[in-house]
């Protein structure tokens, strides 16, 4: 793993993909492609909500993964979604990866677990609590920057 590969805290998912299927290969390629997703744990199936929010830092102990994107190898990338999947706990929470192209243009990625809220005070308010950079919004398939 590359130097600049590391386990991080706050940063959220996001959904960018409407495919009901997803293989880790099919998800990598996303991510290489500087897109987002947020999975079930248990099948790797497209979370397809139609409303709700996504906020990361679902698993503070577990924390967030966090790569430059043109680092992230597959081997790399399989071995984390595995060790994510590992430690969903509940049903609202999801497998979410992003890449943030704001603050570097080159890309960093993040792959963590996020719980999915109804509400979106309470999702700014869990995010704010955790330090995170964003939410993800559902409904409108956008993040909400804090």
């Amino acid at each position: 793993m590359s130097a600049e590969c590391a386990k991080h805290h706050s940063v959220v998912s996001v959904s960018n993909f409407n495919s009901s299927t997803m293989t880790i290969k099919s998800l990598y390629f996303l991510v290489q492609e500087s897109e987002g997703f947020s999975v079930r744990g248990e099948d790797l199936l497209t979370y397809a909500a139609k409303e709700g929010y996504a906020v990361g830092g679902a698993e503070p102990a577990v924390g967030v993964f966090k790569c430059k994107n043109d680092d992230l190898s597959f081997r790399t990338f399989n071995r984390e979604i595995n060790r994510l999947q590992s430690v969903v706990t509940e049903p609202t929470q999801v497998i979410g990866a992003w890449v943030d192209v704001v603050e570097d243009p080159a890309g960093m990625a993040y792959l963590e677990l996020s719980d999915v809220v109804k509400s979106k005070q309470v999702a700014l308010e869990l995010a704010r609590a955790r330090g995170e950079k964003a939410i993800y919004d559902f409904a409108n398939s956008e993040s909400i920057y804090l």
